[in-house]
């Protein structure tokens, strides 16, 4: 029965993106041929080269969280996908972009890598970045039922920077924000509304550390715990849907870091 909703809710977006105009992935340079997809296993392919995966049994509150890949190459998906995947089993339903080529920075061995944006001075092109989510996540909501769903925000690396810009800024309506090893791409402003933040880094990492001190120098309501490595781990995405589970539950108390 679900299959046959989540069918009957897929045929009815696709209709209405042939009718009002929407984007033929087709003559998109990043795209995949329209028979191909990137989407890693588990996942169903969504609109403007996005992926999702909902939870086998939802409930109507589940919440939606946003993956921010780091910097990758080759024609799939990211590396660290089957990880993010586990959040299903959490009740999460995940949403899958990926970055463009031509954001990354100007080193030849990453010039036709994914990347986010990180041009502060162009909120143009970040906002219509994120506008690009704006199809996929209104069907994984129709998918869930119930309205609008809690959206919440992962990144890692270049993801992790891209996200706390639009955090920051206020470019995208996130109940929370984790990031992995992320930098500010422009002096932080203050908080917009009870939006909350955890940052995990290693203590080595100055960047980070300077994130967090600017943080909560701005008033933002913010969780820092130290890590080891530089790619996303089991222990980084459980600590990330814990937070996220504190602060739905509107916890007085201070995140731990650990179980």
């Amino acid at each position: 029965m679900a299959g046959t909703i989540r069918s009957a809710v897929f045929l009815v977006f696709l209709l209405s993106c042939k009718s009002s105009g929407g984007q033929d992935n087709t003559t998109n340079p990043n795209a995949l041929h329209a028979h191909e997809s990137w989407c890693p296993e588990g996942f169903e392919t969504g609109p403007s080269d996005t992926c999702f995966a909902i939870p086998a049994n939802p409930s109507k509150e589940a919440p939606v969280l946003v993956y921010l890949h780091g910097i990758y190459s080759g024609r799939g998906a990211p590396p660290e996908a089957a990880l993010v995947r586990t959040a299903t089993q959490r009740g999460f339903a995940v949403v899958l972009p990926r970055g463009k080529r031509g954001h990354c920075p100007l080193k030849a061995e990453v010039k036709d890598s994914f990347c986010w944006p990180e041009e502060p001075d162009d909120p143009v092109g970040m906002k219509s970045v994120v506008a690009e989510w704006d199809r996929v996540l209104w069907q994984v909501d129709a998918l869930l039922e119930g309205g609008k769903h809690r959206r919440y925000v992962l990144g890692v690396g270049n993801g992790a920077s891209f996200a706390v810009h639009l955090a920051t800024r206020g470019f995208f309506d996130g109940e929370a924000f984790a990031i992995v090893d992320g930098v500010a791409l422009a002096p932080v402003l203050p908080p917009r509304g009870k939006t909350s933040m955890l940052v995990m880094s290693a203590e080595s990492n100055v960047k980070t550390k300077e994130l967090s001190d600017a943080l909560v120098k701005a008033g933002w309501k913010e969780a820092f715990c130290p890590r080891a490595g530089a790619e996303l781990k089991a222990e980084d995405v459980d600590a990330a849907l814990r937070f996220f589970d504190h602060e739905m539950k509107g916890a007085s108390k201070p995140f731990p870091c650990e179980k």
